[in-house]
């Protein structure tokens, strides 16, 4: 990653569900695609960990991945004051019913696309800037 690439967080709700579970896997994946992709870790925002807190601070835009409508990953990013460009909510966006199957992936295919073009759509305004 050269200096002028521009970092895209993604925090995953990374919740005790399979929708949860899903969240964590995409991001994953999208870590695992893509260089400019920083895994935000849900946990440490709200317990205030210094460390955890300026790792998120250091990404240009900002995606929460929720596995359901609790909205888990998106509370998490504005309790330390960040505002996420984009959120999904796995059980609405891919139609799944919320249960404690952890390895469904079921839907994971809708979600890496609807990750992807995040990626991609910010990645095309940091550049067009």
């Amino acid at each position: 990653m050269n200096n002028s690439e521009k970092i895209i967080g993604i925090l995953p709700c990374s919740g005790a569900c399979n929708v949860g579970i899903m969240t964590t896997k995409a991001t994953v994946k999208a870590c695992e695609a893509h260089k400019n992709v920083n895994f935000v870790c849900a946990l440490g925002l709200p317990l205030g960990i210094p460390g955890i807190i300026e790792n998120a601070k250091k990404s240009d835009a900002y995606l929460a991945l929720n596995g359901c409508e609790i909205r888990c990953a998106t509370k998490a990013l504005e309790s330390v004051g960040i505002k996420p460009d984009d959120e999904i909510v796995v059980s609405e966006k891919c139609d799944m019913k919320k249960n404690k199957n952890f390895s469904d992936e079921t839907g994971l295919d809708v979600l890496m696309e609807e990750v992807e073009n995040f990626i991609r759509k910010w990645s095309q305004n940091f550049y067009a800037s």
